[in-house]
């Protein structure tokens, strides 16, 4: 008796198609997880990166113009620092076997005092370590990106349309030629839109505050001297680190709070490292990769310190 095949069960392109679906359906609550660690790895690294890109110490010096050292001119200069270049530490090769060396022999003397002393005292003392340096790399990492936020917002260069203009914020006007002038300090597209006086006063105040720098030195007798120059945005990144910690150790404990300790670390050791060459940094990598795999399946003091320690 014949069939018309309409009883033919589901063809192959429809059995994968299932099955992606039953295996999408199965991994779907770990999506967020896994997007978080994805993005987790990846921020510190690309935001270090970029924070790390400096002038060349082979590159020429740019000429500094002889008025705008002096009076409100120099609120209106870049935020450049002759004493804020950091000195980036070159790795090489013999790196690649050091550090996996060193990451073990530290590993292995924090499984032994967890062992032998607790974890109890262990927490406690590299907390209190921890939150020490804190204070700096989360002000660094919140200072730069407010830093980020500001170029866009109030930029001291900007180019539309293939033309350059510089914002002055003494004559409190963003300039192109002699004749060609605008009043707004807002960059691009933003720059033409007409807005009310009060508001560009607004802005431009604004703009003067965040750029304007106040210089404290402390000198007791010849023992200890230093000098330092601090804005708005520095203060505030200070205070911010100051209260993240605080409500760290002292309100509370969440994860959030103790990942950007983490991402704060990263991001600072980030600027103070480079690995030279593409070749350095791949056999760093790979070094490391070997021992995480071998600390982590091969022995227990990987999953012991990263269990009985609460730091980032």
């Amino acid at each position: 008796m014949a069939t018309d095949g309409s009883d033919s069960g589901p063809g192959p392109i429809s059995e994968l198609l299932g099955m992606l679906a039953y295996a999408f359906a199965q991994v779907q609550p770990l999506l967020p997880l896994y997007t978080h660690l994805v993005l987790s790895a990846l921020f510190p690294i690309i935001t270090g990166a970029y924070s790390s890109l400096s002038r060349p110490s082979s590159a020429a010096k740019p000429v500094k113009d002889p008025k705008a050292q002096r009076g409100a001119d120099e609120q209106d200069e870049p935020d450049e620092d002759e004493d804020s270049i950091q000195k980036m530490e070159g790795l090489s090769p013999s790196d690649a076997v050091i550090f996996p060396l060193l990451a073990g022999c530290t590993l292995g003397g924090l499984y032994l005092l967890i062992k032998y002393m607790g974890a109890s005292l262990l927490n406690k003392v590299l907390r209190w370590y921890f939150s020490a340096m804190a204070i700096f790399s989360v002000a660094k990492l919140i200072n730069d990106g407010l830093g980020v936020a500001e170029s866009f917002c109030f930029p001291h260069y900007y180019t539309e349309g293939g033309v350059l203009w510089k914002v002055s914020q003494p004559e409190k006007k963003a300039i192109h030629s002699a004749i060609c002038t605008r009043p707004s300090p807002l960059p691009g597209i933003l720059g033409r839109i007409i807005l009310p006086q009060c508001v560009l006063d607004a802005f431009w105040i604004l703009r003067g505050l965040l750029r304007r720098k106040y210089r404290l030195r402390f000198q007791l007798s010849s023992l200890v001297k230093f000098k330092v120059t601090l804005t708005l945005r520095t203060i505030l990144s200070t205070a911010v680190a100051l209260a993240t910690i605080f409500c760290s150790n002292f309100v509370m404990d969440t994860w959030w709070l103790t990942n950007l300790q983490g991402f704060a670390f990263s991001y600072s050791a980030l600027q103070l490292m480079s690995p030279t060459t593409f070749g350095t940094g791949s056999l760093i990598l790979s070094a490391l990769f070997f021992y995480d795999i071998y600390f982590v399946f091969y022995t227990p003091l990987m999953v012991t310190v990263a269990t009985k320690l609460d730091v980032p």
